[in-house]
């Protein structure tokens, strides 16, 4: 895929997994499968004619000397039953006489030839010219030489059986692979009487039958000649209309649709000045019109958008400024009232603590131990608010060096112990040894002891917390893993957010300021480290990845 939202040069669909075929390939296939059968079917049926015409041309020859030969026999039966031929010229040569009558003159001898001599006679002829035969045959014939042959005998067969019908006439006929066989009958006369007077032709309407056998190979390998010749003529004019249409298919359609698609390649890799121009005075000029149209619309929208985008980005910029201000007056004003804060809440300590040496009156005690928790929680959000403020403006002096992770967890479990117990909380930790990494070690331990405050403080009473250490190679992870009532998924990334309380977010009835997570995130961060948390029901662990240096 070229451009990922409108070309596709892959060769198989996506989709249906069939292949993908250009226009011009569609379209000549379609002509194939349009054209080729239809020419196949014209040239099937124009060749079946050619074929057909041939042998009706070569019927048509053997019925026309047919009815020449038999006009001749007729001409020859009409004298007197034959004619006088000289026995001495070449036309006499090689017949059988079938009669004796002949005449003697001063000019020699002439010998009667019967329509049947005759018509032998012509055969020879048209035998030594290489044409065309023709024999004479009966079922009863007086010359053995006239015996009919299979054909023959098929065809008398067939005139016999046939009622007699002089005005139409009977023929029969085969085609082979070298001559076409034309057999008609001949009919009784008077004349042939004179000549067969045997009993059977008496009762007979036909005394015989004309065979005339005309060449065919010639006729027959010209067809295949001309069958060829149309043949290549056919593929010829196919190809020929395919490389038209093709042309016509390219020229018309094919090259306005490629414009068409390079000019919307190019307006989508951003060149709205892309314009097309199609002059074909159809629907596809219509359509670049439309393209034209569309890309002037996508300019106009473009420059729009940017203006309200410049617009909008000057407004954000002078508010991002006016925010900076305010938040590096805000940052400002917060380390100068925890700093403020400090000086009045250290002289009321020392006044609760002058108050807890003198004062006997129980009921007065009581309040008074009141008063110095809230001032305690007081100063240690004071504390959490200038840490953060400080973290925030960069003004932390970090002291890193290589300490020993599992001994700085053993210590802030003693510090943690009494709140723990107080709160009917375990703390169990499993102590691999020595592990080292560089850190901080106040800012660290400060880490550790928000993570297990929160852990104690929101742990369900006599359950437990539990801490460990897993050395990752490259890293070491500290878990801390209480056993309240966890936090929503959702709010999992935004525990580490300033103001945002994990008490706040687990419905827990305990509030805090929601400084502890991020202070402990920022100190985290600036040790190249990590820290994570994760919650399921009744349990939340924190989890804090720290290089080994």
């Amino acid at each position: 895929m070229k451009n990922k939202q409108y070309y596709h040069h892959n060769s198989t669909n996506p989709i249906s997994g069939n292949p993908n075929y250009s226009l011009k390939k569609k379209f000549v296939f379609g002509v194939i499968v349009i054209i080729v059968p239809v020419l196949g079917l014209l040239f099937s049926w124009l060749s079946l004619q050619l074929h057909n015409q041939a042998k009706e041309e070569t019927l048509e020859n053997a019925r026309v000397v047919t009815d020449q030969i038999i006009l001749t026999r007729q001409w020859i039966t009409d004298c007197m039953g034959g004619v006088f031929i000289n026995t001495k010229s070449p036309g006499a040569r090689n017949v059988t006489y079938a009669t004796k009558d002949q005449i003697i003159t001063d000019h020699g001898t002439y010998q009667m030839f019967t329509p049947s001599m005759v018509t032998k006679k012509l055969s020879q002829y048209s035998v030594q010219e290489k044409s065309y035969h023709f024999r004479l045959s009966s079922l009863n014939p007086l010359n053995t030489a006239n015996s009919p042959d299979s054909f023959e005998k098929q065809a008398l067969n067939s005139f016999n059986q046939t009622p007699f019908n002089k005005t139409h006439g009977a023929e029969f006929y085969r085609f082979t692979e070298d001559v076409m066989d034309y057999m008609v009958p001949l009919y009784k006369t008077r004349g042939c009487v004179k000549c067969h007077t045997n009993k059977t032709i008496e009762k007979a309407n036909i005394i015989g039958g004309l065979r005339v056998s005309v060449p065919y190979k010639a006729v027959r390998e010209t067809f295949k000649k001309n069958l060829l010749i149309l043949g290549g003529a056919g593929i010829s004019i196919t190809l020929l209309t395919i490389i038209v249409l093709i042309f016509f298919i390219h020229t018309l359609v094919l090259k306005p649709l490629n414009e068409l698609k390079e000019k919307s390649r190019q307006l989508s890799k951003g060149n709205l000045n892309s314009r097309v121009s199609l002059k074909t005075n159809d629907e596809l000029e219509r359509l670049g019109d439309s393209f034209n149209l569309m890309a002037q619309s996508l300019m106009q929208n473009r420059d729009s958008l940017e203006e309200k985008v410049a617009k909008a980005t000057k407004d954000l910029a002078q508010a991002n400024q006016e925010l900076l201000k305010l938040d590096k007056l805000k940052s400002n004003f917060l380390t100068n009232m925890s700093h403020e804060l400090r000086t009045p809440l250290t002289a009321v300590k020392g006044s609760i603590h002058y108050l807890e040496r003198t004062v006997k009156n129980k009921e007065a005690l009581d309040y008074i131990h009141i008063i110095e928790k809230n001032i305690s929680r007081l100063t240690r959000l004071i504390a959490n608010l200038f840490d953060f403020t400080k973290l925030e403006a960069g003004r932390i002096d970090w002291e890193f060096e290589k300490e020993d992770i599992s001994q700085l967890i053993t210590e802030v479990i003693e510090i943690m112990g009494p709140i723990a117990k107080a709160r009917r909380v375990s703390l169990e930790f499993d102590n691999p040894g020595p592990l080292h990494a560089i850190i901080d070690l106040e800012r660290m331990e400060q880490v550790l002891v928000n993570l297990l405050d929160n852990a104690i403080k929101f742990s369900k009473q006599n359950t437990g917390v539990r801490l460990g250490i897993t050395d990752r190679y490259s890293h070491i992870e500290i878990h801390v893993k209480d056993q309240g009532p966890g936090i929503n998924k959702e709010n999992l990334e935004t525990v580490f957010e300033k103001f945002y309380t994990v008490d706040t977010l687990s419905k827990n009835s305990k509030k805090g300021a929601g400084m502890g997570l991020a202070i402990a995130k920022a100190i985290i961060t600036a040790h190249k480290g990590e820290i994570s948390v994760e919650s399921k029901k009744d349990t939340t662990t924190f989890i804090v990845s720290l290089p080994k240096g």
